[in-house]
């Protein structure tokens, strides 16, 4: 069964991940939509004051000059082809023309799937091991692939120490050959008491990438009206 994956939200209310996701912001320069009521501007997120919890934006042409202290700003943005958005509230207009506001208490982080995956039969019960830096090795069930990530469920306990943007190794098996790759959480959510993940490799070899372009292929038949029913799954 394959799927496109709709654009799905994740909550970050981590101070830590937060300025990090802002700081990538600003140093992308990628424009960022303001928005109050139906009136919307672009602008630029120019720095961080994480001292005093400050936001300064760059003045669109024509200024800041409609809005007033403590208006709240709809933010939203995209950053190296993620979706960043974040409710904000002014704080000053400055002399020299930009907006200072304040640090978001959370902010929504999101991706669009951008490869081809296929779901994997629950009767092949699949797995596959995540290696966080300093922590136990996490045991997942792979549920869906692509050649550019993965999807997985895992037990809630382990889910606790998983955020969107975190970096890990991953052991994975093929029918033919095993790899190690670094993986980047993408998307943490939970549903009726389980947890799901969507995780990114990070780092692929030419042959590791042909390996589970070939994995695709062969589950893309599984799920064929008529196929014979022979797929060789991941091991782990």
């Amino acid at each position: 069964m394959s799927t496109a994956g709709p654009q799905q939200w994740q909550l970050v209310d981590s101070r830590d991940e937060i300025v990090t996701l802002l700081t990538r912001l600003a140093e992308s320069r990628q424009p960022v939509t303001l928005t109050r009521a139906a009136n919307a501007c672009l602008s630029l997120l120019l720095r961080l004051d994480t001292r005093n919890d400050r936001l300064n934006f760059d003045a669109p042409p024509g200024g800041f000059g409609a809005l007033r202290k403590h208006a709240v700003l709809q933010a939203q943005a995209r950053v190296q082809g993620y979706g960043l958005r974040f409710t904000t509230t002014v704080d000053a207009l400055e002399q020299d023309g930009t907006l200072t506001t304040w640090m978001p208490g959370s902010v929504e982080h999101s991706q669009r799937r951008r490869a081809h995956r296929v779901s994997i039969p629950r009767s092949m019960q699949i797995r596959a091991t995540l290696f966080p830096l300093g922590g136990s090795p996490i045991r997942v069930r792979v549920t869906d692939l692509s050649t550019q990530g993965f999807g997985a469920t895992l037990r809630s306990e382990s889910a606790r120490d998983l955020h969107p943007g975190r970096v890990l190794d991953g052991a994975f098996g093929l029918k033919d050959s095993a790899f190690y790759a670094p993986i980047t959480v993408r998307g943490v959510r939970q549903h009726d008491g389980s947890f799901t993940i969507g995780g990114e490799f990070t780092s692929l070899s030419s042959g590791d990438r042909r390996a589970i372009e070939r994995e695709v292929v062969e589950l893309e038949r599984y799920w064929r009206p008529g196929a014979q029913r022979r797929v060789s799954p991941l091991r782990a």
